[in-house]
């Protein structure tokens, strides 16, 4: 079961017979429109079997992406690469990440992880 919440409160599951069956991944955004174009951008470069490095990358993406689509922007299409890439830098420079990550394996009842903000940054270097 995956369960989403969206930006209003509204709360979607994934599995059930009632809604329709959704990506695996979800976004957390202020609004709708940055929202749904955090979604199309996942749409196009999510891939279930990421290795962490790109997961991250992809995520970090996914957020200016997200960012960039929050303010005034009524920008229709997705920024380039080249767009993304420089916005995305420039917020690390001034910004820290804050991440988890899920330890499939673990024993322990807490399986999620902070991926604190230096081994984010060494993943993406």
């Amino acid at each position: 079961l995956f369960l989403r919440v969206e930006y209003d409160g509204a709360i979607a599951a994934n599995g059930s017979n009632v809604t329709p069956v959704r990506q695996h991944f979800a976004v957390l955004s202020g609004n709708s429109r940055s929202s749904e174009m955090m979604e199309a951008f996942l749409s196009r470069e999510f891939k279930p079997e990421m290795e962490l490095r790109d997961a991250v990358r992809v995520a970090l993406d996914a957020w200016s992406v997200g960012h960039q689509s929050s303010g005034g922007d009524d920008r229709k299409d997705l920024p380039d690469p080249g767009a993304l890439a420089r916005h995305r830098d420039e917020q690390l420079r001034i910004s820290g990440i804050e991440a988890a990550v899920l330890e499939r394996q673990s024993r322990s009842a807490i399986r999620y992880r902070a991926l604190l903000d230096d081994e984010a940054r060494g993943l993406i270097a």
